[in-house]
C-alpha cells in the first residue's frame, strides 16, 4: 500500500504532466486550472495542496524542463578529456536537447510568457550558471582558461547558448558546429581584455 508521501508525489507528478500537456496543446492563456483539474481527475484541494497558483504550477514545469534539459545534455556530452571540452560538449548537447519542439516551447515561449522574462531567467540560471562556473573553474585549474572573470564568463556563455537556440528557432540556422569555437573565442577575448 502506498504511503501518504508516495500518494502526494504521484498527485504532484500527475498535475505537472497534465498541465504540461495542456500548455503544449493550448498555450498558457487557454490552459486553466479548471481544465488541469478536469483532465487530471483531481479536486481543487489536491491542486492547491501542491501549487498555490497557476503561475506556481507553470514555474514548477519550467524548472523541471530546464533542469531536465541540462541533465540530459550532461549525460549526452559524457566525460571529455578536459574541463573545457566537457563545457563545450555540454553546450552543444544542450542545443540538441532544445531542438525538441516541446522542450523549446516550454523554455522559450510558454515559460517566459507565463512567468515573465526575469523569473524564467532566474530559474534557468539556477542550474546553468552554477554548472558553467564549476566547469570554468576546473578549466582554469587545468590551465585551459586564463585570467578571466569566471562569473561573467559563465553568464556570457549562458547568454550565447540561449541566443543560439533562439536563432535556430527563428530562422532554422544551426550553429551547433560553431559552439566550441565560439566559447573558446569568447574566453580568449576575455583574457586579452583582462
Amino acid at each position: 500500500m502506498p504511503t501518504q508521501q508516495e500518494r502526494s508525489d504521484t498527485t504532484r507528478e500527475a498535475l505537472l504532466a497534465v498541465c504540461r500537456k495542456l500548455l503544449l496543446a493550448r498555450g498558457h492563456e487557454a490552459t486553466t486550472m479548471a481544465a488541469v483539474l478536469a483532465e487530471a481527475g483531481l479536486s481543487k484541494g489536491a491542486l492547491y495542496h501542491h501549487f498555490a497558483s497557476k503561475t506556481e504550477l507553470i514555474a514548477a514545469i519550467y524548472r523541471a524542463e530546464s533542469h531536465g534539459a541540462i541533465t540530459r545534455a550532461l549525460a549526452r556530452a559524457g566525460t571529455a578529456a578536459s574541463p573545457l571540452g566537457e563545457l563545450t560538449a555540454t553546450c552543444a548537447a544542450w542545443l540538441e536537447e532544445v531542438r525538441d519542439p516541446a522542450v523549446a516551447a516550454i523554455l522559450f515561449r510558454i515559460g517566459p510568457a507565463a512567468l515573465g522574462i526575469e523569473t524564467a531567467q532566474r530559474i534557468e540560471n539556477e542550474h546553468s550558471l552554477a554548472l558553467f562556473k564549476s566547469l570554468l573553474t576546473r578549466a582554469r585549474e587545468a590551465g585551459e582558461v586564463g585570467p578571466v572573470d569566471l562569473a561573467l564568463a559563465a553568464r556570457l556563455i549562458n547568454a550565447v547558448m540561449a541566443e543560439l537556440a533562439l536563432s535556430r528557432l527563428r530562422n532554422g540556422r544551426d550553429h551547433g558546429p560553431d559552439v566550441r569555437a565560439m566559447i573558446r573565442g569568447l574566453l580568449k577575448g576575455m583574457e586579452s581584455g583582462a
